[in-house]
């Protein structure tokens, strides 16, 4: 109700509408309804369709592939791990525990005892008494030698050139440097008087004026030529979208919800019809079928094939059970509590 009701305040027309809106209304949704018809049902089939598919196709093979994937997969992977795999590891671990507690770690003891008598001690000894009062004494000697030339390059190179320095190159650079100075200041008041001066006077009494009277008569020119282009393009476009346009519109949009919500109920009626049709035809034949021939078959397999068959699986397991716990009683000779 609440939806119809939108829908007519929708549709209801403005007040103050044209003849030109009352003139195209009814052809515009005609022409909307018999365009929009057979989209909306071919819409409508294909939900259904979809529907039904998942109910009827996809959901029990879903539920079938699950099946056999846990019975060809899961239950195979579980019982080799826990009949096969699982009691080898247990063996494995404690083959290494024990290879590792009474060979292994009696062998490394020993060799790291060899190993700290025939190298670490030989090495500590040949650092402490040989290697470091070498070191001690070649340092010392080369400390000396590294203060002798020190005092050699002062006395043969920087005082020579400090003294360079100080009384050679620091005058004649001040002398230079006073030159260019002097030289510098000439360029440049040459330069303001012969350059500077005239272009300023050249730009206030000449370009400035020019340039404030070009840019008063362009401003005039487009101040005109907007008006123009208001009067002329703009006024006309703005009459053409109100008063052709928008109604237009606003009539093609109103047609297109009227023929969707109307080609729905045709669609809707249509869609109850081949319902009937597909119940009466098809969906009482296979439920007849279902109750008379399939599920009696289901329940004579189930109880003559499959609960045979999964008997003589647990007698099975129970005898793996029995192997696993006599292999382990006869290699460690106690009994497996379960």
């Amino acid at each position: 109700m609440h939806e119809r009701g939108n829908y007519e305040k929708y549709d209801a027309a403005p007040s103050g509408d044209g003849c030109l809106t009352a003139a195209i209304r009814l052809p515009v949704r005609i022409v909307a309804l018999v365009i929009l018809l057979p989209v909306r049902m071919a819409w409508d089939a294909l939900m259904a369709l979809g529907r039904a598919l998942n109910r009827y196709a996809l959901a029990p093979v879903g539920r079938a592939i699950a099946w056999l994937l846990r019975w060809l997969l899961v239950v195979p992977a579980v019982a080799l791990w826990r009949y096969v795999l699982a009691p080898v590891g247990r063996l494995l671990g404690a083959a290494l525990v024990w290879l590792w507690r009474y060979v292994v770690a009696p062998v490394g003891r020993g060799l790291a005892w060899l190993g700290r008598v025939l190298v670490v001690v030989p090495l500590v000894a040949l650092w402490r008494y040989v290697v470091v009062p070498v070191g001690l004494g070649l340092a010392w000697a080369l400390r000396m030698l590294g203060i002798g030339l020190a005092w050699l390059g002062r006395v043969l190179l920087v005082v020579p050139l400090a003294a360079l320095w100080r009384y050679v190159i620091v005058p004649l650079g001040r002398g230079i440097d006073w030159v260019l100075r002097m030289l510098g200041v000439g360029l440049a008041w040459l330069w303001r008087v012969l350059v500077v001066v005239p272009l300023a006077a050249l730009w206030r009494y000449v370009l400035a004026p020019v340039g404030r009277a070009l840019a008063w008569t362009l401003g005039m020119a487009g101040t005109g030529l907007a008006w123009l282009a208001q009067v002329l393009l703009v006024l006309p476009l703005i009459a053409l979208y109100r008063y052709v346009l928008a109604p237009v519109g606003r009539e093609i949009w109103a047609a297109l919800r009227w023929a969707w919500r109307v080609a729905g109920y045709i669609s809707r009626a249509l869609g109850r019809v081949l319902a009937w049709l597909g119940r009466v035809l098809v969906v009482v034949p296979v439920r007849w079928a279902w109750r008379v021939l399939v599920s009696p078959a289901g329940r004579w397999l189930r109880q003559s094939v499959w609960w045979p068959v999964k008997r003589a699986l647990a007698q099975a397991r129970e005898t793996v059970r029995q192997v696993r716990a006599d292999v382990r009683r006869a290699l460690f000779g106690v009994s497996e509590d379960r």
